[in-house]
């Protein structure tokens, strides 16, 4: 099990990316001496996006739609090849949406947030954990002249060049644009296993570059030198019995009668040993198909197993023949047990993991609880918050209601005041003879007065205290109370306090 991952940029212009599209439609000869499984690939598109996922010319159109575009450079997006671990599985459709998933939002969290617009992992090929990502990174860019003081802006190298920096390079300092890409390339790489890591994955970044020159082989290349590397072990593996066999010839006189003894025991290993001779066949037969070139090397091993098999023949017995592919059996055990050891750690950690994802789903769920007693609280919030608006309503129509009784009263008492000032204004018509009777009575009187009082003596005094002049007084001041409460200033002024 590998635990080792790595993320590498390629820049594209037009014509690289629609080779992409092609390779991406497994249309052209490499994608097609890939294939070793019937199986489609599984596609990532941004939310909102409705076209096809693998037309890559027009899902970054799409994208940068809108955008400023630097002009000059032939670069118009970035081919980020991420290798997953084998510590995040891939081989079923759902482990590798996910890988594929986690893959996308690293380069969001690295680009910016608007950086991927197309993403794809292809399920066809003998490898099933490397993620192919489509990169055009949106940032904005400070303009005084856009609205709101910045506008949208594509750029290529400005994330990676933050990324650099955070991580100790000095891009700016650097000799040359080479050193510059090369210090980004490897903050990148150490991003990507801190990403994992970060995340509870088993992730080791690769090992630095010592030598120049790019050290990525294509997967035909590497998977020619695990052949060749496969034959090289089984051809070592057949010298070493070689040895074996000529040493074990030496011995054979003396250790004749002992091996027959012990041949009875070896037998019960015979069907183990075939079974690994087999297996030996079959990666000598993969390794004929897979590389032209080693077909000289399986001839010499041919020959070294045609040369085994005539020395064996001498012995005249093959009880050495078994006894040296029991011990071969008994290193296979040993290998055996090795890796089941390893098979049981990889199986203790797949059930931590499988603990961590329960108290993960576990929390979801409290979430998820917290959550609906929240909608609830906000339910109950809204239904008042409802009766407080018909309540409202309620209060307005009814406001509504007195004011329209209060401007029929007030249209009413309109009437009224008008009516009685109209009632006024006949008792002011009816009552001006009597005043003006009442205002000749008090002319007269007064000239009777001022006559008895120029005649002077006891009769002005009797006169004026007799019984008929006191009422003749009284008549005249009565009259004149009516005077003021009828003349037209007080019937105007009680006309204006009646209305108010």
């Amino acid at each position: 099990m590998s635990h080792f991952v790595s993320a590498r940029l390629v820049p594209l212009n037009a014509l690289l990316l629609r080779q992409a599209e092609l390779h991406g439609r497994r249309l052209d000869d490499v994608a097609k001496s890939r294939k070793v499984r019937d199986a489609d690939s599984l596609t990532w598109v941004p939310d909102g996006v409705t076209g096809d996922p693998l037309a890559l010319v027009d899902r970054l159109e799409e994208h940068v739609a809108g955008a400023f575009r630097p002009k000059g450079g032939t670069t118009i997006a970035q081919h980020m090849i991420v290798k997953m671990p084998d510590s995040i599985p891939t081989e079923t459709e759902g482990d590798a949406y996910f890988a594929m998933r986690l893959a996308v939002y690293f380069a969001q969290e690295t680009f910016g947030g608007q950086a991927v617009f197309a993403a794809r992992i292809d399920r066809d090929e003998k490898s099933t954990n490397n993620v192919d990502l489509f990169l055009a990174p949106i940032y904005d860019k400070s303009d005084k002249k856009a609205p709101g003081g910045s506008k949208k802006a594509v750029s290529m190298t400005r994330h990676l060049k933050l990324l650099a920096e955070n991580y100790g390079f000095d891009v700016k300092g650097a000799r040359s644009a080479k050193e510059s890409k090369q210090s980004q390339g490897k903050a990148l790489q150490d991003a990507f296993a801190d990403y994992l890591m970060h995340h509870g994955f088993q992730a080791l970044r690769g090992k630095p570059k010592t030598a120049k020159g790019s050290d990525r082989v294509s997967p035909e290349i590497y998977g020619a030198k695990r052949d060749r590397e496969a034959a090289g072990e089984g051809l070592e593996l057949i010298q070493e019995q070689l040895k074996t066999h000529i040493n074990r010839s030496q011995e054979l006189d003396s250790r004749e009668r002992g091996l027959d003894d012990r041949a009875a025991s070896i037998l019960s290993d015979e069907n183990d040993i075939v079974e690994r001779i087999a297996e030996l066949q079959k990666r000598e037969t993969h390794a004929r198909e897979r590389e032209i070139d080693l077909d000289n090397r399986d001839t010499r091993l041919r020959t070294e197993e045609d040369l085994v098999r005539e020395r064996s023949a001498d012995l005249d017995t093959r009880a050495e023949e078994i006894e040296a592919d029991a011990n071969a059996a008994v290193i296979d055990r040993m290998k055996a047990a090795e890796e089941l050891k390893l098979a049981e750690e990889a199986r203790r950690k797949a059930d931590q993991e499988r603990v961590l994802l329960r108290n993960k789903l576990k929390s979801a769920a409290k979430r998820e609880n917290i959550a609906s007693l929240e909608m609830a609280r906000n339910e109950a919030r809204d239904r008042e918050l409802r009766d407080a608006e018909d309540q409202v309503l309620r209060t307005k129509k009814e406001a509504n209601q007195a004011l329209m009784e209060a401007e029929s009263e007030r249209k009413l008492a309109k009437q009224e005041r008008t009516l009685v000032q109209n009632l006024l204004a006949e008792l002011v018509n009816l009552t001006q003879p009597i005043q003006d009777m009442a205002a000749r009575v008090r002319a007269a009187v007064g000239s009777v007065r001022k006559a008895l009082m120029a005649s002077g003596g006891a009769e002005a005094i009797e006169a004026s205290n007799s019984p008929e002049m006191k009422r003749v007084v009284a008549i005249a001041k009565t009259s004149e109370e009516p005077r003021g409460l009828f003349d037209d200033a007080n019937v105007n002024d009680k006309a204006q306090g009646w209305g108010d």
